[in-house]
């Protein structure tokens, strides 16, 4: 069984009549927990009822909460959601719980895969605790999904955290701000174009994986240059939220399975081509599903 431990946040979606707990490290610990995986959550929420809530929505999906902190001076993060006119708008709290997270003392020796984002590391402790962490701790791959949230980031913020990266994900979307970072024309063949650069800047890079919306996706093999695609998803959209992260997660998993590129990509694609039909970032799996993705 490969042990993974996510990074990041964990936060609440607040709407004026309901709640929806998420955050991409969430959903993709999630995930990863729900196809058989061994998952810790390095994250912090608050003292409070919706730290409460968090914790037990963790132990109910089979995420290990021990290197989760309660933490008694802020609030469990979350983001106030309104609607007008059917268009949501966003609030996204500062200065949460999940802005100050500490090297948890039950850090394990090794593990398999580090996965994180881009939200949690916005604030100074985080982010220098994260790369604390990093050092005190032995594993084969790291997993940067580049989630690029409002203004929660910076050129800076994103170089930093490549160069610790194994395997780096990028949406079609992200790459438009990747290209203004690395001064590339946005053209037909940026993203291409974006693998090309980040491979001579990054020789610690081993594959990055570009999702492309309605076209699917591919993964950029950085030591051949080799690109593998996905077949386009079949399926109607009724949410896309949660679908990068389910994504992220069966590659991982099977790539830690030791499946190879493109049957890691297959089922990576049927898994988020599935989310996209349901309600929620982390439907329950049919017994059809599950046959698909591992």
């Amino acid at each position: 069984m490969s042990h993974v431990l996510s990074f990041g946040e964990i936060l609440w979606d607040l709407f004026p009549e309901s709640k929806v707990i998420g955050g991409a490290p969430f959903n993709f610990a999630a995930h990863l927990a729900k196809l058989g995986a061994d998952v810790s959550f390095v994250s912090a929420v608050g003292a409070d009822e919706l730290g409460d809530e968090a914790i037990a929505c963790m132990e109910s999906l089979g995420i290990k909460s021990d290197c989760t902190t309660r933490h008694p001076l802020y609030k469990t993060g979350y983001c106030k959601v309104t609607l007008q006119d059917g268009t949501p708008s966003y609030d996204l709290a500062w200065n949460v719980a999940y802005d100050h997270i500490p090297v948890p003392a039950a850090l394990p020796e090794s593990v398999d895969a580090v996965y994180f984002g881009t939200l949690a590391n916005r604030a100074s402790e985080s982010f220098l605790n994260l790369f604390l962490m990093l050092d005190n701790i032995k594993r084969k791959e790291v997993f940067f999904d580049v989630n690029i949230r409002g203004n929660d980031w910076s050129p800076m913020l994103i170089m930093s955290l490549m160069a610790q990266t194994t395997i780096l994900k990028f949406s079609r979307e992200e790459a438009h701000v990747l290209a203004g970072i690395m001064e590339l024309p946005l053209d037909g063949n940026v993203c291409t174009a974006i693998c090309q650069t980040l491979s001579l800047h990054y020789p610690d890079l081993k594959q990055i994986l570009v999702t492309l919306d309605k076209d699917g996706a591919f993964v950029f093999d950085t030591k051949t240059g080799q690109k593998t695609y996905a077949p386009k998803p079949q399926n109607k959209v009724v949410s896309t939220v949660g679908a990068g992260d389910s994504f992220s997660a069966c590659y991982v998993y099977n790539y830690l399975e030791g499946c190879d590129i493109a049957t890691c990509l297959a089922r990576a694609s049927a898994l988020s081509d599935y989310v996209v039909t349901q309600l929620g970032a982390v439907p329950e799996y049919t017994d059809e599903l599950i046959k698909k993705i591992k």
